[in-house]
């Protein structure tokens, strides 16, 4: 148990939790340390997710196989009916720590009680995808670079009914920690397959590609289309050229004030402003 100082009923939990679970190991340790490189997320297979809305949301969604959980002994005996219960996890899956391993391990400024390390889903690398979709709605990430930015997306995306998006090879990997702090629990909703856009397109004839650009036409004046592959670019440089030569219509955000307004919006605030409305 480490040094952990317990007293009265303490002591009772502390010797149910050293029964039943067992301590981080210094090499277990190392490995979830090492899983904020993305080389070694694909090399292993996994990933972390630090605090409790996104472990328990992740957990309670199925989509992900849950690998170990790693508390404090104070998190593990407040949710041991979820451990036992909604989340499924055997008592080996389960580590207890204490807080300061913990903010050795996080990447977060404000380290959690908790992290949970899960499984990658043989679909996180590059996937070719030549498959017809039914027709709806569809993000495309265009080079989007900010783990911020894209976490922020997902979590949109989950907020206005997308379920898919498509990601150049060249976007942020939704994987690393920063990317998956901001989804906020909605990667497990909304699925994200880095792929060849055009290939995408190409095999969706039937789905307008269209996009957001300066000299596009007014979002909030133009009929929107039920279905469409809705094309967001990269930070800096916007929609690349390949895919602005599939674009069948662009679009811009008007400012309020024409002579008076920043250079660009903030990808993140411009994909939720056009799901509004797209969705309106």
């Amino acid at each position: 148990m480490g040094n952990y100082i317990l007293s009265g009923d303490d002591a009772l939990d502390s010797a149910m939790l050293a029964s039943r679970f067992q301590p981080l190991s210094k090499t277990r340790g190392q490995l979830i340390a090492s899983l904020s490189n993305a080389k070694r997320r694909r090399k292993e297979g996994l990933f972390i997710v630090e605090g409790h809305k996104n472990v328990a949301d992740l957990m309670e969604g199925g989509r992900f196989e849950t690998v170990w959980l790693i508390a404090t002994p104070a998190y593990i005996m407040k949710h041991l009916n979820d451990i036992a219960g909604s989340w499924h996890l055997a008592d080996s899956q389960v580590c207890h720590t204490d807080a300061q391993r913990l903010r050795e391990l996080s990447s977060l400024s404000t380290p959690s009680d908790v992290m949970a390390v899960f499984r990658l889903p043989a679909t996180s690398g590059y996937q070719p995808h030549s498959t017809p979709l039914p027709h709806g709605l569809y993000m495309m990430l265009d080079g989007v670079q900010d783990p911020g930015n894209l976490g922020t997306i997902v979590r949109t995306c989950h907020w206005f009914g997308i379920r898919h998006i498509f990601a150049s090879r060249d976007t942020v990997d939704i994987y690393n920690p920063k990317s998956i702090q901001s989804t906020m629990g909605s990667l497990g909703a909304v699925e994200v397959t880095y792929t060849d856009l055009p290939s995408v397109a190409a095999a969706n004839p039937g789905i307008p590609v269209v996009g957001l650009q300066l000299e596009g036409k007014n979002l909030f004046r133009s009929p929107l289309p039920d279905s469409a592959f809705i094309c967001m670019g990269s930070e800096g440089n916007g929609v690349s050229q390949p895919m602005r030569r599939l674009l069948s219509e662009s679009y811009t955000i008007p400012a309020y004030e024409p002579e008076n307004h920043p250079e660009s919006l903030n990808v993140a605030i411009a994909t939720a402003i056009t799901l509004a409305q797209f969705r309106r």
